[in-house]
């Protein structure tokens, strides 16, 4: 028999997948940054938003490939990518070897110019001076892209912002979410939740110094774009005040791949919303993967970074290490040939990753330890050897390692010696392995898929015109009124008077007493 337990989440499935709104709405998202990995998680749910009789326009530079009933794409041109160098050869590799604030600044900048020249583009101004056109729910990306929040205050609709990975204290803010420093580790910080003093202070320090130069550098130039753009519009707010009115934020993350952490109703994690249930593979990548009695290793850099923009030293260590294993490799190459290329690798340009994972023979996943792909690995409970580069990677790889299903390797130490070490550690340490399937049953334990969740609080927030009721009080505080720095000040007062009263009571009656004492002693003495 169906346990209680199934019974309850099985009902609670079937009541999201009934439609939830009385009518098809118009829904508005805007996807401006060019990575794919980013585009996947986006696309997902507007894919799925399509497919329920909702009618979504999509303005990205990814388009569909085939058609989409309800789903109408609006190409972007211009890119970050066009604009940023990382010097050298200009591949993201070299970024591995940039500080984080000289890198940080340097997108900044780019993505203030890439704004600019993608608010000019004809289709987007045409949507911007349009006059006939209404959306029931505006949908950004919340990713360096400030300037397009002025579409919700055109449209009068209530915004929705997505975070395609773990999200930031500073957005939190926008929806009044604690974040507290002493447990919450900054994404780009390789943190984990129980931190030494130290530790809680550098976490402090940089939270506190990200969000001045947010506020007070980068959201002021964003704000001059967007008005720049959108200077007809009566009564425009600023990029923050349209930030401070997000109605639903969904962040790419959850808590059992990450940690813990307090959440409002309109802070939801919807973390790996992107994987679906496995489809058969293609023919010959599935009897490769049929016949590897031994097992294979996955090995993918993601869709940003490509293996083939590798040194040839930093190539022929991973050949070398290869070349000795008894297991077979996949590997995502990006050019038609490889130099030296073992008998036990074969070479893809590009493969349904997910679908990979799922097969019964794949061991290993070698990774940059992209927030998607260590999602994708604990869903199909594959361990995992992470070579991280920039961003999030090495806080995922840090929480992977303290899950006990990943071995981290530092991109700058890569030799053929340290990338056999770690794959002898994994494949012959069967801890990785159970930990792997113990954690993916956890992290599948949800009474809702995260697409699931997602859709629900999309149309929650389109069914309720906003849902103001669940916008926090915090939003409405002063800084030191959110602190209780001011009730902090009145107690001290309080305290500081009461004791003052008290002080000066007993003074004056100590005084009383002495010179009562003194007028005794003298009156003693006189008769004597």
């Amino acid at each position: 028999m169906m346990s209680i337990k199934r019974l309850m989440y099985v009902g609670a499935a079937l009541l999201v997948l009934q439609p939830a709104t009385s009518k098809a709405a118009k829904i508005l998202s805007i996807f401006p940054f060019q990575a794919k990995s980013h585009s996947i998680v986006n696309t997902a749910l507007m894919e799925e938003l399509a497919s329920r009789g909702h009618e979504v326009t999509v303005l990205s530079l990814h388009p569909r490939k085939t058609p989409l009933p309800n789903y109408t794409d609006m190409v972007l041109k211009t890119s970050m990518r066009d604009y940023i160098n990382f010097g050298g050869n200009n591949t993201l590799f070299e970024s591995a070897n940039i500080g984080f604030f000289k890198r940080m600044d340097m997108i900044l900048n780019v993505s203030v110019i890439v704004c600019d020249y993608q608010l000019q583009e004809e289709i987007v101004q045409k949507l911007i001076h349009s006059t006939d056109i209404h959306f029931d729910a505006v949908i950004v990306e919340a990713f360096f892209n400030e300037c397009f929040l002025g579409f919700a205050h055109k449209f009068k609709a209530p915004l929705i912002q997505i975070c395609t990975f773990g999200g930031t204290g500073y957005m939190g803010d926008w929806v009044g979410n604690p974040t507290p420093y002493a447990i919450v580790p900054d994404p780009f910080l390789n943190l984990r939740d129980k931190m030494n003093f130290w530790e809680r202070t550098g976490n402090t320090i940089f939270g506190t110094l990200w969000k001045f130069m947010r506020n007070y550098y980068y959201l002021p130039r964003q704000d001059a774009i967007m008005k720049k753009h959108f200077n007809h519009l009566a009564d425009l707010p600023s990029v923050s005040e349209l930030e401070y009115n997000t109605s639903l934020l969904l962040v790419n993350h959850h808590f059992s791949i990450s940690y813990p952490r307090p959440l409002v109703p309109n802070f939801v994690q919807v973390g790996g919303m992107q994987v679906k249930p496995p489809k058969p593979l293609p023919k010959d990548l599935r009897r490769y993967l049929d016949e590897a009695k031994d097992g294979v290793i996955y090995f993918s850099m993601g869709s940003n970074l490509k293996s083939s923009d590798m040194t040839d030293s930093q190539r022929n260590a991973f050949l070398e290490a290869f070349s000795k294993l008894k297991q077979r490799v996949l590997w995502k190459w990006e050019t038609d040939s490889m130099p030296r290329q073992p008998n036990n690798v074969k070479l893809e340009k590009w493969l349904p990753q997910s679908d990979v994972l799922a097969h019964k023979n794949v061991l290993v996943f070698m990774t940059h330890g992209g927030l998607l792909s260590t999602q994708e690995a604990v869903y199909r409970g594959v361990p995992v050897l992470g070579i991280p580069i920039f961003g999030d990677q090495k806080l995922n790889m840090a929480w992977a390692e303290s899950a006990g299903i990943g071995v981290t390797l530092q991109f700058e130490n890569i030799s053929s010696e340290s990338i056999s070490s770690a794959l002898k550690e994994i494949l012959e340490n069967s801890r990785y392995q159970e930990n792997a399937q113990k954690l993916s049953r956890i992290y599948r334990d949800q009474p809702l898929t995260p697409l699931e969740q997602a859709v629900f609080w999309t149309e929650y927030v389109i069914r309720h015109e906003g849902a103001p009721h669940m916008r926090s009080a915090a939003l409405d505080l002063a800084w030191y009124q959110y602190f209780l720095l001011d009730v902090i000040a009145f107690l001290v007062l309080a305290v500081g008077s009461v004791l003052l009263i008290v002080f000066l009571v007993l003074r004056a009656v100590f005084r009383k007493l002495c010179s009562g004492s003194k007028k005794d002693k003298m009156l003693h003495k006189k008769k004597d």
